[in-house]
């Protein structure tokens, strides 16, 4: 099932997103479980590496979190690094909820982003933490 989600700016956007038990958003992301989601996308140029970078807005504002596999090419479940300009991937997403979280409406923004930082896909998700 295809999650609903906002394409960033000036970036290239997925082909698809498939967040797990996110159908319609706002997606509620329960404190103490893992988020797990497939991002269909196609290289917009060689990619030698991929990692993650995740933009949590709160309001106004910005707070970068780090998703515990920096190497996204290990999270590749369809294609594999290098990637070859206009090759078709599938990234599988998985990223923490920790009990710690205080309950917030927020906007998840993901973007894979190769050696030369120049970004392959993005997309945000606006969600709620939730118990």
């Amino acid at each position: 099932m295809q999650t609903t989600y906002v394409p960033c700016k000036d970036d290239p956007a997925p082909k698809s997103v498939s967040i797990v038990g996110c159908n319609s958003v706002p997606c509620n992301l329960v404190r103490g479980t893992n988020v797990e989601g497939r991002i269909n996308f196609n290289a917009v140029s060689n990619a030698r590496t991929l990692r993650p970078v995740v933009d949590v807005q709160l309001g106004s504002i910005h707070i970068p979190h780090l998703l515990p596999e920096q190497n996204a090419c290990k999270n590749l479940v369809s294609g594999q690094c290098p990637l070859e300009k206009g090759e078709s991937a599938t990234y599988l997403l998985k990223m923490p909820v920790k009990k710690s979280y205080q309950k917030a409406s927020l906007i998840i923004q993901l973007s894979l982003v190769d050696e030369n930082n120049k970004t392959q896909v993005c997309f945000k998700i606006p969600a709620n933490i939730v118990d």
